[in-house]
């Protein structure tokens, strides 16, 4: 888990900020001078609220051909900071993805552009169950060792979240993934992969209460003579 700095929160308030990105690609850093276009998603709801799902966050990137090669199944970084004409936030990852695949092609100016597509550790999941666990177990001690399969760690809100203690049978014929979305549904949520890597799982009972508040990008109610507005 992470957590943003009351600079960037008063940043990201203001008028006129911005953002910028850079990518780290198997520690060497791309910035905004051969980056064209960065694009991270996680589809965990498709439209209405789902549950039970282990879900695989993608990233797209287009950026001027390096002249070194970039490995295969590289380990690539996203970052973002926030800015203004006078104020720049620290870096805030993006999450950790993988190269999957990869295009060639030029732009109008003759230059080699190189097209990515990647993956987070969720799609290692896709394997079947091959741990260390040989029997029946808890929850939390099933997700640590599907994080430990995967080569993640276990976000810390994840194992506060998960004070259930259910018992998990022992899960022959099934993938890490069919696992996590067995568990996740208990918890009426999906495991994701965190902005910093780490196995997360999202329970819809974590959302706030709705209050029909108008807020701005901070989640802060937006006031007009000391009153909150509804919308």
């Amino acid at each position: 888990m992470q957590n943003t700095s009351q600079l960037y929160q008063q940043i990201i308030g203001q008028e006129g900020h911005f953002f910028e990105s850079k990518l780290v690609i198997d520690g060497v850093t791309y910035d905004k001078s051969v980056l064209v276009e960065m694009e991270t998603s996680v589809a965990m709801f498709s439209g209405t609220p789902e549950i039970g799902k282990a879900v695989s966050g993608q990233i797209s990137v287009k950026m001027l051909a390096p002249s070194a090669g970039i490995p295969t199944m590289a380990r690539m970084e996203p970052y973002v900071r926030a800015k203004t004409a006078t104020q720049t936030s620290e870096w805030i990852q993006q999450g950790v993805f993988f190269i999957d695949t990869r295009e060639m092609t030029k732009n109008e100016a003759g230059e080699n552009v190189l097209s990515i597509h990647g993956f987070d550790a969720m799609l290692k999941a896709e394997q079947m169950y091959n741990g260390r666990i040989t029997g029946n177990s808890t929850d939390i001690q099933m997700v640590n060792e599907i994080a430990y399969q995967l080569g993640v760690t276990v976000d810390a809100r994840t194992t506060a979240a998960m004070t259930r203690g259910y018992t998990i049978p022992f899960p022959s014929g099934y993938s890490y993934r069919e696992i996590l979305g067995y568990i996740a549904a208990m918890y009426v949520g999906c495991f994701i992969i965190s902005d910093v890597g780490e196995l997360r799982l999202v329970s819809i009972l974590e959302l706030p209460p709705e209050t029909n508040y108008l807020i701005d990008q901070t989640g802060a109610a937006i006031t007009f003579g000391g009153d909150r507005i509804l919308v």
